[in-house]
């Protein structure tokens, strides 16, 4: 968690030592806890290799029923390129919609990283629409490149 390269296009800046590490499993776990994400990790020999969450998952908001959520993932820089995170990400896909009862799913990411892109095209997600400077992150601006999946489209594709 500590390799720049990794978090580059990440909402967390790379882990000076281990006591942040710690910090963001303690929100994870919490989030976990409270319904509002679940978070898998993915191992290999012995080691983790990289972890898929669903984030944001909201169940109501008002009178509205959303069940939502937004798909995230992050792959170690030495394993990128042998399908980890699209394997892990297509049974999170699975569980979010057989077990928890999701009815949509999101998957983002930037421009700037297409590579992550092929992720939600290999699983059927829909491309949405690109939002332009949608965060800055160390004074750079990045677009966001946003796709769905809905629970129905899903099932009439297994």
């Amino acid at each position: 968690m500590r390799d720049e390269r990794l978090t580059r296009f990440l909402a967390w800046a790379p882990h000076e030592d281990i006591a942040q590490t710690q910090a963001m499993i303690d929100a994870l776990v919490r989030a976990q806890a409270q319904g509002a994400g679940y978070h898998w990790t993915i191992f290999e020999d012995q080691a983790v290799r990289g972890l898929v969450s669903l984030i944001d998952v909201r169940r109501t908001h008002r009178l509205w029923t959303l069940d939502r959520a937004e798909i995230a993932y992050w792959i170690d820089v030495n394993e990128h390129g042998r399908g980890l995170a699209t394997e892990a990400t297509r049974a999170v896909v699975e569980v979010a919609f057989t077990r928890l009862g999701l009815n949509r799913l999101i998957i983002s990411h930037t421009s700037s990283n297409p590579a992550s892109g092929r992720i939600p095209v290999a699983l059927g997600f829909r491309f949405v629409g690109t939002e332009h400077e949608f965060f800055s992150k160390a004074g750079e601006w990045f677009d966001m490149n946003h796709y769905e999946l809905l629970a129905q489209d899903w099932r009439a594709r297994r």
